[in-house]
């Protein structure tokens, strides 16, 4: 396996365990801490900012990673699957994003449930991505 290619297994392991993290632990907890929907909200928003200063150049490394091993080696079909699970999910943050700033809460189930599935098959292509 390449540097390339490690970086690219360590960089998606990253990414989706920030992930994980914040659904399964700081949501929850902020459930119980912040009872009050506003205060939650106005928490949520806090913590989406310092968050979003890790996990944007992350991901904007990780995106120029795929590329790199893409123009280097090739665009193998787990590869180019893999770049487009990471259009995906920058989509569904996005959407996460603009629908918590105009209620200040929770994103819609739904987006937090494919956003997860994307996560999933995001770590199958970068090890299927290397053989």
């Amino acid at each position: 396996m390449t540097v390339l290619a490690a970086l690219n297994v360590l960089l998606v392991g990253v990414w989706v365990g920030m992930y994980l993290f914040t659904t399964f632990v700081v949501s929850p907890a902020f459930k119980e801490l912040f009872p009050d929907e506003t205060t939650r909200g106005a928490h949520r928003r806090v913590v989406g900012r310092h968050y979003a200063r890790v996990n944007g150049p992350l991901t904007g490394l990780l995106l120029l990673v795929v590329l790199a091993l893409g123009l280097t080696g090739g665009f193998t079909a787990p590869l180019l699957l893999e770049l487009a699970v990471l259009v995906l999910i920058g989509a569904l943050v996005t959407l996460h994003v603009r629908r918590a700033g105009r209620a200040g809460a929770a994103p819609a189930p739904w987006i937090t449930h494919l956003t997860l599935t994307a996560s999933v098959l995001l770590c199958g292509l970068a090890v299927l991505a290397h053989p």
